[in-house]
């Protein structure tokens, strides 16, 4: 759904109206009247990219809240300077209807002084009368009445403007001049300058026009008197409207205006603006603590924010190394027949030369330029400064003499840190099969992703593809089908910029493993990833947490953890020789994985017999599983080293020596010291008689 224009009606009176949204620089204004409702006034905002302006003063001819009723339009009205607008344009363009009357009438009028020599202002006309209406005499009519020293018109002008007035809203490069009217823009004539809306998207009119300037020369400091009317034509029905841009009624104002482009030197022609990207936090933080409350001003840019540890208005947000600033300089029509320089003074903490162009100091204005573009030179010097600022002021002498001032000022910020916010690991399924995902990104989108061996999204695709959030399916289980314990699941996340982050997702299961345990020992549970809790361990369908079983000698020590288990430690009971079976895990997901365990007689014998007889042929110590690193070392009564040998592995559970020399003859009769050295700093030894 696009979004819509809002209108609102925030004062009381129509002087409020002209002083707060209409005037702009060099320009005050006394004798404000109105004829009309004063429903038919209002304020049109967040029209940006909805409509030609993005804020103004609206004059309508019904009431200006769209759907409303005008409880207090004047119907039927008498204005003949609008009627013979009206009247002279079907001659104009080869037409021959007639417009009988004007009516609803809707005219602010004010006298103002001018602070330079020429005045101008824009203006958006928008009607529900096209195009059905078109070239009939259902014609809504408005004009700008201008009156005042030097100007001679066949318009009425109040008393003490003797000369008249001339009519200074106008169709652009018209001649002879053309009054605008639905039937003098329209989608046939003077098309260019059409918006058609029949399903009136964005703001409630079947059609308006591009955004006019209306302008003209005055003599500075002299009072001039300007009357703005709009009127239904031939009746009452069918509403028609003109915006007076916000600000813009100003008398040889040089205007900066700033705002963020893509970067081009960077490849970045195609990155998206701020209003159509994704992932853009509401506030932009950075390492040494400063902070932009970005969707704060983007939502307002007219409301203060902090920086630099002061309040201050901001006209523009840079990234480095993604956009960057473009001026545009606009200087009346005026003064557009001379060439000339005009010089930027420049401020802030950002540095000329270092963090934007060194050249970024002056505009030059050729013979009938009225507006010129300059680029701030933004570029990613690689350093983290979080945010800083470029103040750009143009002082200028205008027509009277007077020292005018226009500043601009941009922040400068460091490229957004990417955060990709992965999404709550639910329970794989039985068959080993594990929903992963991601919730959110943080950072100038769209993004182009590539996981798992899938690459998709960028600003070049439909916008329709862009995303945020994502999931996929993937296999936790090796080529037979066991669970593999531990898996990194890597995301590659590339933003606008070109800026990347790689994102390791990383998922864990418990799953038990093959072990050996000595009875009456006790050793840490066989299990990887053994921190993370458990629903059981059966054996034969039988718990064995912190329970002791007849048939099994086994016990496995655990933390109750809600009405899961996190599971500590097992203990075996002393056994004849060897007890052996396959325990099952059960996760918290009801998954299982199965070991087989083995409990063994682990009394360190002081005499073998390594006489291949089958009995007693080999020392060894057991009970070693969990201790990777443990070593067994053999020494002869002289001290030297027989045999040594350290366990590889925590699965591997003994060490055992055969009674032979490492070149694999056999060590001789006689008494022998041994000495163990557990992984975990326990350290063993005693006597060891070999007997052949």
């Amino acid at each position: 759904t696009m979004a819509q224009a809002t209108i609102t009606q925030p004062y009381g009176t129509p002087e409020e109206y002209i002083q707060e949204i209409l005037l702009g620089d060099g320009v005050t204004a006394t004798n404000i009247s109105y004829t009309g409702g004063l429903s038919q006034l209002g304020l049109l905002e967040n029209g940006a990219s909805v409509f030609s302006v993005d804020a103004g003063l609206m004059l309508n001819t019904d009431n200006a809240l769209c759907d409303d009723f005008c409880a207090d339009c004047l119907g039927g009205g008498v204005d003949p300077d609008l009627l013979e607008v009206a009247n002279s344009v079907p001659p104009l363009i080869g037409q021959s209807f007639s417009v009988n009357s004007v009516n609803d009438l809707c005219i602010l009028e004010f006298d103002f002084e001018a602070g330079g020599d020429s005045i101008s202002f824009n203006y958006v006309f928008g009607s529900d009368e096209y195009l059905t209406y078109v070239n009939t005499q259902y014609n809504d009519i408005f004009a700008f009445f201008l009156s005042g020293p030097g100007i001679t018109g066949p318009y009425a002008a109040p008393a003490g403007f003797p000369d008249g007035a001339i009519n200074i809203a106008q169709v652009p490069e018209s001649d002879p001049l053309l009054p605008v009217t639905i039937s003098s823009v329209n989608n046939v004539t003077n098309a260019a300058y059409y918006i058609d809306n029949p399903s009136q998207q964005g703001i409630c009119t079947n059609g308006y026009t591009s955004t006019f300037t209306a302008a003209a020369a005055v003599q500075c400091g002299e009072t001039y008197h300007i009357k703005l009317a709009i009127a239904d034509g031939s009746d009452t029905a069918l509403e028609s409207f003109v915006v007076l841009e916000a600000g813009s009624f100003s008398s040889n104002a040089v205007e900066l205006q700033a705002e963020a482009v893509p970067f081009a030197a960077g490849g970045l022609e195609n990155i998206v603006s701020y209003a159509e990207a994704i992932g853009l936090p509401d506030n932009f933080q950075y390492p040494n603590g400063e902070n932009f409350p970005f969707s704060d001003w983007y939502a307002n840019n007219d409301i203060a924010v902090t920086v630099d540890g002061q309040s201050t208005l901001v006209d523009a947000v840079i990234i480095e190394g993604c956009n960057d600033a473009q001026f545009t300089v606009i200087r009346s029509e005026a003064e557009a027949a001379e060439t000339d320089t005009l010089y930027l003074n420049l401020a802030g903490s950002a540095q000329l030369g270092l963090d934007y162009a060194e050249n970024f100091n002056q505009v030059i204005m050729g013979p009938g330029q009225v507006e010129s573009t300059i680029t701030l030179g933004v570029v990613d010097d690689g350093f983290n400064e979080g945010i800083e600022t470029a103040e750009i002021t143009y002082e200028y002498i205008n027509g009277c003499g007077e020292l005018i001032s226009t500043t601009s000022l941009v922040v400068i910020v460091d490229p957004i840190p990417i955060e990709a916010i992965p999404a709550t690991v639910e329970c794989q399924t039985l068959d080993g099969e594990q929903e992963l995902g991601y919730t959110d990104m943080v950072g100038y989108g769209p993004f182009n992703y590539e996981w798992a061996g899938d690459s998709w999204g960028n600003a070049t695709m439909d916008p329709s593809a862009w995303t945020t959030s994502f999931d996929s399916v993937f296999v936790m289980t090796d080529d037979n089908g066991q669970l593999i314990d531990t898996h990194v699941i890597q995301l590659v996340v590339i933003d606008q910029c070109g800026n990347s982050i790689v994102h390791d997702q990383e998922v864990l299961y418990p799953v038990i493993f093959e072990t050996e345990i000595c009875g009456g020992d006790v050793q840490e549970f066989p299990a990887y990833n053994a921190g993370i809790a458990v629903s059981d361990v059966l054996h034969n369908g039988q718990s064995l947490i912190n329970t002791t079983l007849g048939s099994t000698p086994l016990t496995v020590d655990a933390m109750a953890v809600g009405d899961n288990w996190l599971l500590e430690s097992i203990s075996a009971d002393v056994v004849e020789l060897q007890w052996s079976d396959t325990l099952t895990l059960v996760d918290t997901c009801g998954y299982v994985t199965k070991a087989f365990m083995r409990v063994r007689d682990c009394i360190i014998p002081n005499v073998f017999t390594p006489d291949n007889s089958g009995t007693n042929d080999n020392f060894r110590i057991r009970g070693l599983d969990g201790f990777a690193g443990s070593k067994l070392v053999v020494y002869n009564r002289y001290g030297t080293v027989v045999y040594s040998k350290e366990t590889a592995s925590d699965a591997e559970f003994e060490l055992v020596w055969n009674g032979n020399f490492a070149n694999g003859n056999p060590a001789p009769a006689g008494v022998y010291q041994w000495v163990l050295l557990r992984a975990d700093g326990l350290k063993d030894s005693g006597e060891l008689s070999l007997m052949r």
